[in-house]
């Protein structure tokens, strides 16, 4: 009993942070221009076509507070909502339908902290039932104070709630593949649908699940094989269903009132035109305007991302913008944006697994978390550390074992010293968890300086600008800021650069986001007087001539 009690005292804690570190902070980029309009579109027009760069689910929960809490209002007519151009949308449903951007910001985040509070529980579950409770208390310790799951368990963003829906997905097919009873078969397929519809990595989980079927057949009778096949396929079946089901089982060509179709068409004909002579001759667009198929918004949504991924992105990588992905990306940012000693006791805890010899859940653990991390480091979408979010789960059950230094003389101080450093970790970061990095690279104020993108500038440090003008006496400030927030509804009176500015600086104060800062030339000569959170910095002129 004590280590539940001990277990929810830690998700309070988890609850406490996240909440209050999210109302020091702005509404990001993907929060106005993606997540919250688009959800709120789906939920009250079930035009699923509109965007198709998430699966709905994520955005159902997110928007869901405020189709209950508020009256929103939205323009009635079709054209408003697609247009091209989807921040410009975004920021008139914030700030031209609607006239409480904070406060919609604010409860459509509640739902992400919620599910980042069972994500919790359910780490602790499933970590207790296989290494024993302090195992899962250690885990949970180390979730619940690890600022990159602070950080995006506090937005309106997909990647918690997709976090929290593969690992359920997992967990269910851990306790199918234990007792292939009905039940557990039911639960696995509707927890494999509802993560195919929280984000589209998730699809790893069909092979990987596959994997574990082949090696289950290795430790079975034959007799058993058969049964076993047979409801897998069913728990396949029932995650098809399910997905479908979050579609309102809508039945249409893939490409029928889809946005920008003539592109999509092009596309398709520009992949045939590289085929052999014999497919030359295809005619797709009949297939894609005028025959109908089951969930063709979510095959939609996987081609986009496939096709977005093989084009690339451009990403700032130690210290250098490139168009190319690097597939040491993800391994630094998990070095570099995770506390010391929640690495260490990953590492010591994958020494004592092999030690002990790999099991079936050992397996699980360790290939769930291999696929999601070798996926992203080979993927040309590398703008932040919440694409590897996923395996966040599963390193910190393999960090759970290691309590076992615990029950050791001259290991057990080691161990402490390492929570306490932890501890540390989240509560001298707060509020600024989406900019966390740790000690190795000099913390949180050199971390512009080797990644960007979500990783440190999302657009949420307004609050901050605005707390700093305060307390500094400064009436308005020269403004390059990477977000999609309005600056005026935190109070900050400012200016735009000027092109000139842009190439010399004036006797004024300049706020520049870090994602923004090669764009201002000379910021390359000048070291920023003042860091407001962790991605706006200061250069002050004011008070000296600019050179």
């Amino acid at each position: 009993m004590k280590y539940i009690f001990l277990a929810a005292a830690l998700l309070i804690i988890f609850a406490a942070l996240a909440i209050s570190a999210t109302t020091h902070q702005s509404a990001t980029c993907d929060e106005v221009a993606h997540h919250i309009p688009v959800g709120y579109v789906l939920l009250t027009k079930w035009d699923f076509k509109m965007d198709t760069s998430q699966p709905p689910l994520s955005r159902y929960i997110i928007a869901l507070p405020l189709k209950i809490f508020m009256k929103i209002k939205m323009p009635e007519d079709k054209n408003e909502w697609r247009r091209p151009d989807r921040s410009s949308f975004g920021r008139d449903f914030f700030y031209k339908y609607n006239h409480d951007p904070k406060k919609m910001v604010l409860i459509c985040r509640i739902p992400v902290i919620i599910i980042g509070v069972l994500c919790g529980l359910l780490l602790f579950i499933w970590a207790s039932s296989i290494y024993g409770n302090k195992a899962g208390l250690l885990s949970l310790f180390l979730y619940c104070l690890s600022p990159t799951i602070l950080a995006h368990a506090g937005l309106a963003t997909t990647d918690m709630i997709a976090t929290f829906f593969i690992f359920l997905s997992a967990y269910t097919f851990w306790m199918f593949l234990k007792d292939i009873c009905v039940k557990r078969m039911v639960f696995a397929g509707i927890s494999l649908g509802l993560a195919q519809l929280s984000k589209y990595n998730a699809i790893l989980l069909y092979p990987v699940f596959l994997l574990f079927l082949v090696f289950e057949f290795r430790t079975i009778t034959k007799t058993k094989v058969g049964m076993l096949l047979k409801r897998f396929l069913i728990v396949i079946l029932l995650s098809v269903i399910t997905a479908w089901a979050g579609y309102g089982f809508d039945f249409q060509p893939l490409l029928k009132d889809a946005m920008r179709a003539e592109e999509k068409i092009a596309v398709v004909h520009d992949v045939i035109s590289r085929l052999p002579a014999y497919f030359s001759n295809m005619h797709p667009e009949k297939f894609l305007l005028q025959t109908p198929i089951p969930l063709g918004s979510h095959i939609l949504g996987i081609l986009g991302v496939f096709q977005h991924s093989s084009a690339g992105h451009s990403t700032f990588f130690w210290g250098e913008w490139s168009d190319k992905s690097n597939a040491l990306y993800f391994l630094i940012s998990f070095l570099i944006k995770n506390p010391i000693p929640m690495i260490i006791l990953i590492v010591i805890g994958l020494f004592i697994l092999v030690k002990r010899g790999i099991g079936r859940a050992e397996r699980m653990i360790l290939i769930i978390a291999a696929s999601f991390f070798i996926a992203a480091s080979f993927s040309g979408l590398q703008i932040g550390i919440r694409h590897i979010l996923p395996i966040y789960p599963f390193c910190l059950m393999v960090a759970g074992t290691s309590e076992k230094l615990l029950k050791k003389r001259n290991l057990n101080l080691i161990v402490v010293l390492l929570l306490m450093w932890q501890l540390y970790s989240a509560l001298a970061t707060w509020p600024n968890y989406i900019g966390y990095f740790n000690e190795s690279v000099g913390r949180t104020k050199n971390g512009y300086k080797i990644l960007r993108d979500s990783n440190i500038d999302w657009g949420q440090d307004l609050p901050a600008l605005a707390d700093y003008m305060s307390k500094s006496g400064k009436d308005e400030v020269v403004l390059y800021y990477f977000g999609q927030a309005d600056p005026c509804a935190y109070g900050i009176k400012y200016k735009e650069f000027s092109g000139a500015e842009l190439i010399k600086p004036e006797n004024k104060i300049y706020a520049i986001s870090a994602q923004y800062l090669e764009g201002v030339v000379w910021t390359k000569d000048h070291e920023p007087t003042a860091l407001a959170g962790s991605s706006i910095l200061i250069y002050d002129f004011s008070k000296r001539n600019a050179k």
